[in-house]
């Protein structure tokens, strides 16, 4: 007699491939605290510690800024003494001028008697001066160190009353923009994710037991694939908002997160009990009240459901399990 079966009828369905990973935050870069002029910390801002953050254009620290102060009232004080000078020239040069045409009318006025030469001299001397000055306000804008981006802090050696140097370090910081987290994928995967830019990305953290959830997207895909694994590195960046400073905590680099990734619809994919896709990912059909190989191509593979595609509309599948089951066995 025929065995009595289980079977499930199959019809096709539009789906989102949904692939879900896991990686661990890290920054793309890390920034160093590098003064641009040297002086004593004058202020300091309470957040500049390990672990502190801040926002964009936050002042970090002020550099005691009389030194660069009176070089700008100096320099502005050269400003105005080479434009004095410059019309002065040019007044000589005038009289000059006129002194000539009147002692030989019609006659061109040579350039040294204009006082030309002299003129192009003092403008240049000029030019040098207001030089001078922007770079002396340069230096007194940089007495107060802030940084284009929000960001928290790693490491600091600045405290008040130390005396910097331009152009060494006194610690590091990253900018919560630069945030990422490099999840591995299998090529099987990531075939299913293209176009990238038409992928919806979660990231999600339970660090410290804070249940937070981040959209995200897929910035690039690394050049090389992983030498062991073989799985291509998907780079994905984290859109935090501007405003969100204080509640990144739960987005540290090093916290481990999962990533969920949406891909574009798919059509005629049909949903099987993962149990009853055979070895080799062949399926038992049932036709007539008979067994019949199937191999449709297997489009993803989960704990509970495998979406395939390439069966006929209306499929019944065995779910059940046949020992010795074959090919034209009646069920």
């Amino acid at each position: 007699f025929a065995p009595l079966v289980d079977t499930i009828t199959l019809q096709p369905e539009t789906k989102r491939i949904k692939i879900v990973a896991s990686g661990a935050v890290r920054s793309q870069v890390a920034v160093q605290l590098v003064p641009q002029v040297s002086g004593r910390v004058q202020k300091l801002n309470p957040s500049l510690r390990p672990g502190g953050s801040f926002a964009k254009d936050d002042i970090l620290f002020h550099v005691e800024a009389e030194d660069y102060e009176l070089a700008v009232e100096r320099f502005k004080a050269e400003v105005a003494s080479a434009r004095t000078a410059l019309q002065l020239e040019m007044a000589e040069g005038e009289a000059a001028s006129r002194e000539w045409e009147a002692i030989n009318p019609g006659e061109p006025v040579p350039d040294l008697v204009a006082r030309r030469p002299q003129s192009d001299d003092r403008r240049a001397a000029l030019s040098a001066a207001r030089a001078n000055l922007a770079d002396a306000q340069l230096d007194l804008d940089r007495t107060a160190f802030s940084l284009p981006f929000n960001g928290r802090v790693v490491s600091s050696n600045i405290d008040l009353g130390q005396h910097l140097s331009a152009g060494q370090s006194y610690g590091t910081v990253y900018s919560l923009e630069s945030l990422e987290v490099p999840v591995p994928l299998a090529d099987r995967d990531l075939k299913w994710l293209q176009p990238l830019d038409a992928v919806d990305v979660t990231v999600r953290s339970s660090y410290l037991g804070t249940e937070q959830a981040y959209k995200a997207q897929v910035s690039r895909i690394a050049a090389e694939l992983d030498a062991q694994t073989r799985f291509a590195t998907i780079l994905v960046s984290l859109n935090i908002p501007d405003e969100t400073t204080g509640s990144l905590t739960t987005l540290v680099p090093g916290v481990f997160v999962s990533v969920t990734f949406l891909g574009a619809e798919l059509e005629n994919l049909f949903s099987v009990p993962t149990a009853a896709v055979q070895e080799n990912g062949r399926l038992w059909t049932i036709i007539d009240g008979r067994l019949k190989e199937a191999r449709p191509e297997i489009v993803q593979a989960g704990p509970q459901i495998t979406l395939v595609r390439g069966l006929p509309p209306g499929s019944a599948v065995l779910t059940s399990s046949l020992p010795g089951a074959i090919e034209g066995m009646a069920v």
